[in-house]
């Protein structure tokens, strides 16, 4: 229970964007587009789906990317709308998945 005193902290949202690598400038560009400086960057990530493995191999080329942001639902609504945006500008389907889920605490 927050004291009295002091202000309730906003709602916190934990976001996380995995991407093709391919598509790295494009996510900073995104990142800058919504005013969002705060970020974890993780690269080199190997993976499968529907579409495919990647393991940055020869037969199975190409590796993915995490960028994990904690943002308020403010900032979190305005993220959603820039990559939504994105993905509707392009004619293919770029390779790019966010997930949001609501945090409990932050300590």
């Amino acid at each position: 229970m927050q004291p009295e005193h002091l202000p309730t902290p906003p709602k916190m949202v934990a976001s996380m964007a995995l991407f093709d690598s391919d598509l790295r400038e494009e996510m900073f560009l995104l990142l800058e587009l919504a005013d969002i400086k705060n970020y974890s960057h993780f690269v080199g990530l190997h993976g499968s789906s529907d579409h495919g493995k990647k393991e940055g191999s020869v037969s199975w080329p190409g590796t993915n990317e995490i960028l994990f942001l904690i943002m308020t639902d403010t900032q979190t609504e305005h993220f959603r709308e820039v990559v939504r945006n994105f993905k509707e500008e392009r004619e293919q389907a770029p390779g790019l998945l966010t997930f949001s889920w609501p945090l409990s605490e932050l300590f």
